[in-house]
């Protein structure tokens, strides 16, 4: 699996702050962590592109998320405006984090698919 083809289904489609040519070398935990489970065959790119845009899954499934992929995330400490004390209500996480919250809510992956990925 390449770069390119991860952007291809997790960044492009999912992530409202990718931009094509920028930071191109960067990536958030969320989108390494389903290119991992890809990689491993733990789910597929059709799953991925099952997957939808939903706030209130994401904030269901926080904590979790949070615990498991954020934590180890380089955007976490200065860029990642989601996880701050007081985000704004319009302001979506990154793409690989919908993408994992919308697996895990319809039972496709687990906390332990996550945590596993560390």
């Amino acid at each position: 699996m390449t770069k390119k083809d991860f952007k291809d289904y997790i960044c492009r489609p999912f992530c409202m702050f990718y931009k094509d040519g920028q930071k191109e070398e960067m990536a958030c935990q969320g989108a390494l962590v389903v290119e991992s489970l890809v990689g491993q065959r733990r789910i597929s790119i059709e799953q991925v592109y099952l997957s939808i845009k939903d706030y209130q899954l994401c904030l269901k499934h926080k904590d979790t998320l949070t615990r498991y992929v954020c934590r180890q995330c380089p955007f976490m400490k200065e860029d990642c405006d989601f996880q701050s004390t007081s985000p704004s209500h319009d302001l979506e996480p990154c793409g690989g984090y919908m993408v994992l919250a919308c697996l895990i809510e319809n039972r496709v992956i687990d906390t332990r698919d996550v945590d596993n990925q560390k």
